[in-house]
């Protein structure tokens, strides 16, 4: 008779390392993209240290935003992104999250940004808003258009 150790399948990576990495914040190159203008600019405009709460809405502010990006494109992408190398591995290309898990975490996003919005100037608010549709449609510009950066820069 012949004993056999079970087989034991790799460990599972911890939902919650799972959704960081859906936000990208395990690489912090897209976020400094949106966040060093940003600060730059109340810098600037502030001839100076602006005030400190604004600096942690900005930083927060532009964490969920760039969150809020990288999973709704994620979501646009999670049929190509399994033929793709790059991508394969994403949490919803690979099916470690599901479509409603992923809906769920650009949403609360999404609310982060837009409550922490209301803390801005009323042009600043009307330029986050306005950037809503950009950050949701900007996955589709990479379809049809040939330079889809300038979609993006638009946001």
């Amino acid at each position: 008779m012949v004993i056999q150790a079970p087989i034991s399948e790799p460990p599972t990576e911890p939902k919650w390392q799972v959704i960081v990495r859906l936000l990208r914040w395990d690489k912090p190159a897209g976020r400094l993209i949106l966040m060093v203008p940003a600060l730059w600019a109340i810098f600037l405009a502030a001839r100076g240290a602006p005030p400190w709460p604004l600096i942690v809405v900005i930083i927060i502010g532009t964490l969920a935003t760039s969150a809020a990006g990288c999973v709704v494109n994620d979501l646009w992408d999670r049929d190509i992104d399994p033929d793709v190398e790059r991508t394969q591995n994403r949490p919803l290309a690979s099916r470690a999250l599901t479509v409603q898990t992923g809906i769920m975490v650009a949403l609360v996003a999404f609310a982060c940004a837009g409550g922490l919005a209301l803390y801005l100037n009323p042009l600043s608010l009307a330029l986050c808003i306005a950037a809503v549709p950009v950050i949701i449609g900007y996955p589709l510009a990479k379809r049809f258009f040939p330079i889809p950066q300038l979609v993006l820069s638009i946001a």
